[in-house]
């Protein structure tokens, strides 16, 4: 499974954003995670922003699963989300 990762352009510099990411990647070895390129297609896509209006702008990729990351603490929910999703990819095949 693929995931790229997008981080927002980081004004609110409190929020470590690429702590939060690390953490998700740590809750997935199982994941190829690799920052998103312009006109990727992921199977998961993760939006890294440092506060809730989501800024990050994700218009140049595409993903099955787009998940948001907008507070401290949330990687937990976002692998959450990941593994929900590996499972119900592995039910379907």
């Amino acid at each position: 499974m693929r995931a790229g990762i997008k981080y927002c352009g980081g004004c609110r510099a409190s929020f470590d954003r690429k702590a939060e990411a690390e953490s998700v990647m740590q809750a997935a070895p199982d994941v190829s995670f690799s920052d998103a390129a312009d006109g990727a297609h992921y199977d998961i896509l993760i939006s890294v922003c440092g506060c809730s209006s989501r800024c990050a702008d994700i218009s140049p990729y595409s993903a099955d699963k787009i998940i948001y990351i907008y507070e401290a603490g949330a990687a937990g929910e976002a692998a959450e989300a990941i593994t929900a999703t590996m499972e119900d990819r592995d039910e379907r095949q």
